[in-house]
This record gives structure tokens, sequence and C-alpha cells, in this order.
């Protein structure tokens, strides 16, 4: 008799220990849950900043390519805009010669 209370106090012992253990498991794997679904929307914060942050570096770099840009930077080295454009006929059929002295 002595013998079976020992084994259910030793089995009851194990139960509670075991509850004790997976509840524990269980707030461990919550609380890692949470600060990984913490970092993950911080990440994606970061991820739509840097978005915007692309599309108005695309915008800068499509604005740099203006036309207009480009006639500025022009005109800021020294270039002239053209007139009427004067073109030289070559005699014959060849452009190029190759001349031997």
């Amino acid at each position: 008799m002595k013998k079976r209370k020992n084994q259910s106090k030793i089995f009851f012992c194990f139960i509670v220990a075991a509850i004790v253990a997976l509840t524990g498991l269980y707030v461990f794997q919550v609380s890692e849950m949470s600060r990984v679904g913490y970092l993950v929307s911080r990440v994606q914060g970061e991820i739509d900043s840097l978005k915007k942050e692309n599309s108005g570096l695309k915008l800068s770099i499509s604005q740099n390519k203006n036309l207009m840009t480009v006639e500025e930077k022009i005109k800021e080295q020294g270039y002239d805009k053209i007139g009427k454009v004067n073109y030289m006929i070559a005699p014959g059929n060849t452009v190029v010669a190759n001349q031997k002295n």
C-alpha cells in the first residue's frame, strides 16, 4: 500500500513538472513569436522607407537627364547654339583617302 502511495506521489509530481515545463515552453514560444513579429514589422517599415527614397532618387535621375538640363550644362561649358549648317561636297566617291608621302 505504501509503495502504491509513493508511486502515485511520484506520478503526480511528474505530471505537475510536465505541466510546468510545457507552460514555460509555451510562454517562451509566445514571447519569441512576439519578438520576431516586432522585428518583421520594423524591417518592413525600413523597406517601405527605402522604396520611397528609391523612387525619389529615380525621379531625380530622370530630371537630371532632362534635355533642358543637358542644354544648360552645354551652355556652362561655353558652347553656342548651332545656326545654319554648311556642308562640304567632296569630289568623287571617296570621303577619306589614304595619303602616302
